[in-house]
């Protein structure tokens, strides 16, 4: 595997449409809803570039692009529960605070699942073009990595530092994407891509008066994560054609909390519709009738699914 900074483009593919799919734990169920309601406008991405748990699901939608593959996501998200990805232990935790490891989660239980579900073995085998940002702990660069063993470039992208082990992959450790490029629109532009199509988790954090020093912590970092995000859309305007898809009225959510879940896809599957049913003409986005009347009743109740 041979890792690439987000600053070399890759030959070719000019004109293509991507997803970018930032980070956010628990929060990438909102990206879920948003995949589906795409899928249903039958827009689709000539190449996926994902961050921590936007990497995941973009590793799904690569292997099972579509309807069906959106809505089999959907499934895989409502049967999460914490412990499927973040398994507390007194003893891993004690051991990562007493300074006898370096986290204090293992990634045991993540890698299982990622095993279980991701249809593909190396990253250049997935139907749509794939593309994993993580960061290399030395340097603190953005590496984008587009070829090689996808679960273990999968389990770097999520490494957050201190709660998931870094990942050695070669000669480089790897840890979390969100840390140098939670967002990577740049990189997707460099890979050939003129229509992108950002799935944000949205911060619902922003939207509260901080009681405490973790809502604190979360309140600062969802406001700078917000506003690099601003200024990497305003900077690529001119080179791109982007759309953010919003995501709005979201409940006050822990990144590791899966038991709203449910209530996250469906938040991001009518906020996605109403976007692209107001997308400028000329965009050649058509919404289904069936898909309007979902986001009119604020349900995700789809009709069958079509072919991908």
């Amino acid at each position: 595997m041979r890792p690439r900074s987000p600053h070399q483009a890759s030959p070719g593919g000019s004109g293509r449409t991507a997803f970018v799919l930032s980070g956010g734990g628990s929060l990438g169920a909102v990206q879920v809803g948003m995949l589906q309601a795409l899928a249903e406008c039958d827009v689709r991405p000539q190449l996926l570039i994902g961050t921590s748990v936007g990497a995941v699901n973009a590793a799904w939608m690569a292997g099972y692009p579509g309807v069906e593959g959106s809505q089999k996501l959907r499934e895989i998200w409502l049967a999460l529960r914490r412990g499927d990805v973040f398994p507390l232990s007194p003893w891993d935790g004690a051991r990562g605070l007493l300074g006898r490891s370096n986290h204090v989660i293992p990634n045991h239980k993540l890698r299982a699942l990622l095993e279980r579900h991701i249809p593909y073995s190396r990253l250049e085998d997935a139907m749509v073009p794939l593309h994993i940002v993580t960061t290399e702990l030395k340097s603190g660069r953005a590496m984008v990595l587009s070829s090689g063993s996808a679960v273990p470039a999968l389990l770097a992208s999520t490494a957050i530092p201190g709660v998931f082990p870094p990942v050695t992959i070669g000669r480089r450790t790897l840890v979390d994407g969100g840390i140098a490029n939670h967002t990577p629109i740049a990189a997707a532009i460099e890979l050939g891509a003129s229509r992108i199509y950002v799935l944000p988790v949205g911060y619902p954090w922003l939207n509260q008066e901080p009681t405490n020093a973790l809502g604190m912590a979360l309140h600062a970092l969802a406001r700078f994560v917000e506003q690099k995000l601003d200024a990497e859309v305003e900077s690529n305007r001119s080179l791109a054609d982007i759309h953010v898809l919003p995501a709005l009225d979201l409940p006050p959510v822990s990144p590791a909390d899966f038991s709203r879940t449910k209530e996250l896809i469906e938040k991001g599957y009518t906020s996605a519709l109403r976007h692209l049913r107001a997308a400028p003409a000329g965009t050649n986005v058509e919404v289904p009738r069936e898909a309007t009347e979902a986001a009119k009743g604020l349900k995700l109740d789809p009709s069958p699914a079509r072919a991908a």
